[in-house]
Order: C-alpha cells, then structure tokens, then sequence
C-alpha cells in the first residue's frame, strides 16, 4: 500500500498509526502559510504575517497556501528535497486538514516518493 495522508484527530481512543509522521505547522515539514477568516472569505497568511492574497471559499484559499508551499519546497529552497525524501519517504503523514481539501502533506507524499509535478 502505498504511503497516504491521515488526518490527525482528537477525539477519545483515536491513536496516530504506526510509523506515521506528523507534518503539521508545529513540526519540520509545517506549512508556514496559513489560512484565517477575514469578513466573507479567507486569507492566506505567512509566518510574519505577511497577506498573501484573499478568497471567497476555504478550499480556494488552502489551495493556494499548497501552492505557495510548493513554491518554497522546490523552487526556492531545491535542498530541501532530498531532506524529505530520506525523512518522509514511504510513510503516511498527519495533518490536520480534512482529507477533501487541498494540503501541503500532499506535496510532501509527492515529493518524498519520488512524483515531484
């Protein structure tokens, strides 16, 4: 079975598979960029809290902040890849974004198994 994204959880009994690698904003592979609500719509934010742009619905907005982070991970910081492909290849990774929605872990299973696009 080939490595897939997992949504983290809280709720009572649920228990992080085994060997699986959490890659949420708090951890070494965290997207920087985020997404808030801001009147109607979402915004996507970075780590200085720099506005990156602003969309009407949240898979618009997470949509980009994939895109952005894909942008870093292998355009402008190329050394990372073989950082994430030693680290993250084969396993599934956690995130917290619904599994129907656009996330940065989806780059990561990409690129540390060898399906850069």
């Amino acid at each position: 079975m080939s490595p897939r994204r997992i949504q983290q959880r809280r709720t009572k009994g649920w228990r992080k598979p085994e060997g699986a690698v959490s890659v949420t904003r708090s951890s070494k592979h965290g997207n920087h960029y985020r997404v808030v609500p801001v009147g109607r719509g979402y915004a996507v934010k970075d780590h200085h809290d720099e506005d990156w742009g602003h969309y009407p619905t949240i898979r618009e907005a997470r949509a980009r902040a994939v895109r952005l982070y894909r942008f870093d991970v292998t355009d402008i910081d190329q050394g990372n890849i073989p950082l994430i492909q030693e680290e993250l290849s084969g396993k599934d990774l956690m995130c917290w974004c619904p599994l129907d929605q656009p996330c940065h872990a989806d780059v990561l299973l990409e690129l540390a198994n060898g399906d850069p696009r």
